[in-house]
């Protein structure tokens, strides 16, 4: 048996698919009211799935019934419950310990400093006359974050120490952190290392500000960098040495994001121990030759999978890029058409979908209503297709303001 975290954002994935070995031979844990998709022996809901005690207690129910061989999930909120899952059964994968230091961003930090890879100022916040503290002995703008979170939720930036007041209730609520503002261009290495070998790890440069771009209701997405760029391998270098410094197991997949100065200076910015969210897989996909969550589905339940094969599409695959349009406050009043020679043109929204001020207070750097990706083996030719794709899908969307009081 295979047991399954399935987060709501992952309800509905093929697993039965990738898994064909596995069918009905898989046991699941997803929140109450999503469809976990076919092919499972077993299911337990849970009404909330940000309660860590409601998943774990469903998990080891399951686990008890049906003793498992391997823990899969794909989410960041599971990568902590899957490691202490499998230590709790003897299952081999990422162990408690180290699954910590990919979601405690002061750890990460901690250890990658120790180990000599560029890191930015940073320190833990409590209240409000931490970051003021801070601020006095960095100069400049700082980004305050939560230590465990992901997708750009809940991250601040402030230019003046009289901001941080009114984080008070924020930062005293959940474990927060606060880290000098790095100018300079974001790129993620989505990389693979299987019992100790590399498979693939993939630089990719976000456009404008990466993931905080979404604050501005801008279109933004991410390409591979070209090869020939010596700033490519480089980040690849830095990704196996981060990897490396926090501990992890020989078979483990990594998100990780870096700052790249305008001197050429790579600075950490994070990185976890998932493959990355929103349409990154997808673009992933014309890379690899195969989702990577597919990937990773079998490596994880040890299932055979060519991974030489994985290696020479890397070294031929086309240049990849993705785009998205996300959320504005207000009402879709129309939507776009797919523009001509894109891949997976997906329309996440329809007309009369609702951004109510609350619903987009909530909302992450990957939910994007309209996304898709270019891809083509001239680097410079993949920079202009992106652009006016962007401005085909931009124009193709209308939006009727609410007033809050309507909205709310």
């Amino acid at each position: 048996m295979i047991l399954v975290l399935i987060s709501p954002r992952a309800a509905g994935l093929p697993f039965a698919q990738w898994l064909p070995e596995k069918r009905d031979r898989l046991v699941a844990v997803c929140a109450a009211g999503t469809d976990p998709g076919e092919g499972f022996a077993e299911i337990v809901t849970v009404a909330d799935y940000s309660d860590d005690d409601a998943v774990l207690g469903a998990a080891r129910e399951l686990a008890a019934r049906h003793r498992p061989t391997a823990i899969f999930a794909l989410a960041e909120v599971d990568v902590e419950r899957a490691a202490r899952l499998r230590g709790e059964l003897g299952l081999p994968g990422l162990d408690t310990a180290t699954a910590g230091a990919y979601r405690d961003k002061i750890l990460m930090k901690e250890l990658a400093q120790a180990a000599g890879i560029a890191v930015p100022a940073f320190a833990p916040v409590r209240h409000p006359a931490d970051i003021v503290e801070f601020m006095g002995r960095n100069a400049g703008r700082v980004v305050v974050k939560p230590r465990s979170g992901s997708g750009s939720t809940g991250v601040y930036v402030l230019d003046s120490p009289a901001q941080a007041t009114g984080l008070a209730d924020i930062v005293a609520a959940t474990p927060y952190e606060v880290e000098e503002f790095v100018d300079g261009a974001v790129h993620h290495v989505d990389a693979f290392r299987v019992a100790g070998d590399p498979v693939a790890a993939i630089a990719s440069r976000y456009t404008g500000q990466g993931c905080l771009e979404h604050w501005t209701d801008a279109p933004f997405g991410s390409r591979s960098v070209d090869t020939a760029d010596p700033v490519c391998a480089r980040l690849v270098d830095e990704t196996w040495w981060l990897v490396d410094a926090l501990g992890s197991p020989p078979t483990v997949c990594v998100h990780a994001e870096f700052f790249v100065t305008a001197g050429g200076d790579i600075v950490l910015c994070e990185v976890a121990a998932r493959i990355g969210g929103g349409p990154i897989p997808t673009m992933l996909r014309h890379v690899l030759g195969i989702d990577p969550r597919h990937l990773w589905a079998r490596v994880e339940c040890g299932l055979p999978i060519d991974l030489d094969a994985v290696r020479d599409r890397v070294a031929a695959a086309p240049h990849a890029a993705f785009y998205g349009v996300p959320p504005r406050q207000g009402r879709v009043s129309r939507l776009p058409d797919a523009p001509p020679g894109v891949h997976d043109f997906t329309l996440n929204t329809h007309i009369g979908d609702d951004w109510t001020p609350a619903r987009y207070h909530e909302r992450k750097s990957a939910d994007f209503l309209a996304y898709w990706v270019v891809t083509d083996p001239d680097f410079t030719a993949l920079g202009h297709r992106l652009i006016d794709t962007a401005d085909q899908v931009s124009a193709g969307f209308s939006w009727d303001r609410v007033e809050s009081e309507d909205a709310a």
